[in-house]
Parts: C-alpha cells; sequence; structure tokens
C-alpha cells in the first residue's frame, strides 16, 4: 500500500467529497469527535456549498489516500481557525471506523505534519488539537508525534448517555517538529 494526501480543492471536490459526504452520514460515534453542537447532516449540495465556502475562507483540507488502489480514500485530517498573527492553527482528523486500528491514522498524522509545517505560505509556529480526555487512541497518537499537553477544559464532553469527559488541549511547535525529524534522520 502506497499512501499518500491530497489537498481538496474546488478542482478536485466531486472526485473526494462524496466519500466524505458518505462517512459524515454513516459515522456513528459523532459525539466522540467534538464537544460542537452536532448537526445532522444536510443535502450533499449543502454539504458542498458549505465546504467550498469554509475552503475559501482558508480551511484546508486533506485526504489519506491509498495511491495503489485507485487512491482509495482512508481518512482526512484539517487545518482550521489558522491565525496568521500568532501563526497557529488547530488540526482535527478523522478515519472511518473500517480503516481504524491498522497503523494509517500514523501516516495521516506523519504526512500532514511535515506538509503543513514546509507550506511557506502559512509559516506556521504551532499546531494544535483538542481530544476528549476518554479518547486514548487519539491521545496515544498526539503524543506519539510529540504533541503536549497545554491544559485541560474541565467537563467540557457532554454526552448523550448521560457522561461527561474533560477535554485536553495538545499542541506541536515547528522547533519540536524539527528536532524530531533530525532525531529520527540519525
Amino acid at each position: 500500500m502506497i499512501r499518500g494526501l491530497v489537498l481538496l480543492n474546488s478542482g478536485n471536490i466531486e472526485d473526494y467529497l462524496p466519500d466524505l459526504y458518505d462517512w459524515s452520514l454513516t459515522e456513528t460515534e459523532k459525539e466522540q469527535h467534538t464537544c460542537q453542537s452536532i448537526n445532522e447532516v444536510s443535502l450533499y449540495d449543502n454539504y458542498k456549498e458549505n465546504v467550498l465556502k469554509r475552503l475559501a475562507n482558508g480551511l484546508l483540507i486533506y485526504i489519506l489516500v491509498d495511491k495503489s488502489n485507485n487512491n482509495k480514500r482512508i481518512g482526512k485530517i484539517q487545518l482550521f481557525d489558522y491565525n496568521s498573527r500568532n501563526k497557529s492553527a488547530e488540526i482535527g482528523y478523522y478515519l472511518p471506523l473500517k480503516h481504524r486500528k491498522q497503523g494509517h491514522a500514523n501516516v495521516l498524522l506523519e504526512l500532514f505534519i511535515s506538509t503543513i509545517f514546509e507550506r511557506k505560505d502559512l509559516e506556521l509556529n504551532k499546531i494544535y488539537a483538542t481530544v476528549a480526555a476518554c479518547n486514548q487512541a487519539s491521545i496515544k497518537l498526539l503524543e506519539k508525534f510529540q504533541f503536549k499537553l497545554e491544559g485541560t477544559y474541565r467537563e467540557h464532553y457532554w454526552f448523550s448517555d448521560g457522561s461527561i469527559c474533560d477535554q485536553y488541549h495538545y499542541s506541536l511547535l515547528k522547533r519540536e517538529y524539527i528536532s524530531l525529524s533530525e532525531k529520527n534522520k540519525r
């Protein structure tokens, strides 16, 4: 399997967006992935219009594909809330259930980090992610890539079953990424 990232844009949106839309429709654990309000997935045309609008406003969506299998879609990672003054942005990633626990998240994050910190147009110094304290798989992934725990939002995730979970805020600085990359080359 040869995996790579494809940047979603208006020129390729018809090739990739149907899969992202389908993932949104079929995901059964939405409340595990965000502490924001969960809205019903709109009709495809409305979904597409919303994504195009967000892309025009700076959202970057990279899709992990299997290049050896007709660019089969495996997962996605997004960069959003870009702050040019502070040279920072938040990231969020997603793998459909059928692609989890196969090492794809490691590849997705590794490819994304190297891509995003090398983009000259963004000049990013810091990327950050928030994660539910009960999402151990995501926490392990972030920590594997040397993201540092910056803080905790207490009782920030409220679930429909009545349970409550803290939210962790992790970040990675560009200099930390460079240091890690140099250690891995040795």
